[in-house]
């Protein structure tokens, strides 16, 4: 069985070379180095052995300029090994894309905040309350203890706490969570990552963190995305952002689920503006416009409505002049 989440727990906290993730996170190395993991674009002083005889081989670099890892057991153990830049390229956790994506797949509203607890961040709020959900990564149940400790004399209120694995989770931490009425949840149990590369909840997010928030409901549809239209509203009113609108591009995206190629070609405009308006729409909105393509319907309601006011106007102009002419007649 993959440690995936567990490579999350250990090494999130420094820079490690591949052969480190991939030893940890086994079989979902690729995936999620793809779409997690970050290039430093610094160089590793050791790589491990590649034999298994348990000594880390210190990287040199010939005369050539090729790169080798030689053994440092005593005595010697072990024949020299090629290492190739990417194998010797430290990689790191690339924390705010892998925020939220949690937060993404939890469903909660996106919010990126440090917190004072090492390796601890706010990732998101749940339900119409705003239900804070904190996300940390921890590798000692001291250091554990220690953030929910802090989160709960900070908050005085009921949280949602997420970490890769449940392994730190002890009665001392068990206590203090159910003392502040919070929720602690793995991803570990209740995350997949996918074949494309994005995570998937086991269960519905809102049924999952329902027992923290008794009163909470999540907000209609109607209302988040009227929520969403204001804001994309506003930015129309910015001189600054020229043609294509972001509220065109949004309607063309979100609403009619064009490509990106074919709204540039609608627009008349090339595709790298449509891609800044769409990651203007990510930074306000905090959601992936791919993930606002589910509220097209709504957006079939309003050029409905639209189209009924103008047949309304339409028909009443035309009632006026039938008026006018009987009148004069």
């Amino acid at each position: 069985m993959s440690n995936l989440w567990q490579s999350v727990e250990v090494l999130a906290g420094g820079n490690h070379v591949a052969a480190e993730w991939a030893k940890w996170s086994g079989d979902h190395f690729d995936l999620f180095r793809a779409h997690f993991l970050r290039d430093t674009e610094k160089r590793a002083g050791f790589v491990p052995c590649p034999h298994g005889c348990g000594c880390d081989h210190r990287i040199h670099k010939r005369a050539t300029g090729a790169l080798v890892g030689v053994c440092q057991c005593e005595p010697w153990n072990c024949e020299d090994v090629a290492v190739t830049p990417a194998e010797a390229t430290l990689l790191a956790l690339n924390i705010a894309k892998f925020g939220r994506a949690v937060s993404k797949v939890f469903e909660c509203e996106l919010r990126e905040t440090r917190m004072p607890p090492p390796m601890t961040w706010q990732i998101g709020a749940k339900f119409a309350n705003a239900l804070p959900v904190f996300l940390t990564i921890q590798n000692e149940r001291a250091a554990f203890r220690q953030v929910v400790a802090d989160l709960a004399a900070r908050q005085r209120e009921r949280f949602i706490l997420l970490a890769p694995t449940n392994r730190l989770l002890d009665a001392a931490s068990r206590e203090l969570l159910a003392g502040a009425r919070a929720g602690f949840f793995d991803l570990e149990t209740n995350l997949v990552l996918l074949s494309t590369g994005k995570l998937h909840p086991k269960a519905r997010p809102g049924e999952l963190f329902q027992p923290f928030a008794p009163d909470a409901t999540e907000p209609a549809p109607e209302t988040v995305f009227a929520h969403i239209i204001a804001l994309i509203e506003k930015l129309d009113g910015d001189e600054q952002i020229k043609d294509p609108s972001v509220m065109r591009v949004f309607r063309l995206y979100c609403g009619h689920g064009l490509a990106a190629e074919a709204v540039a070609k609608r627009c008349g405009c090339v595709k790298t503006t449509v891609l800044k308006r769409l990651n203007i729409i990510r930074r306000v909105t905090g959601k992936d416009p791919e993930e606002l393509r589910a509220y097209s319907p709504f957006f079939n309601k309003v050029d409905d409505a639209v189209a009924d006011s103008r047949a309304e106007h339409i028909h009443r102009k035309s009632l006026v002049h039938d008026i006018e002419e009987r009148e004069n007649e």
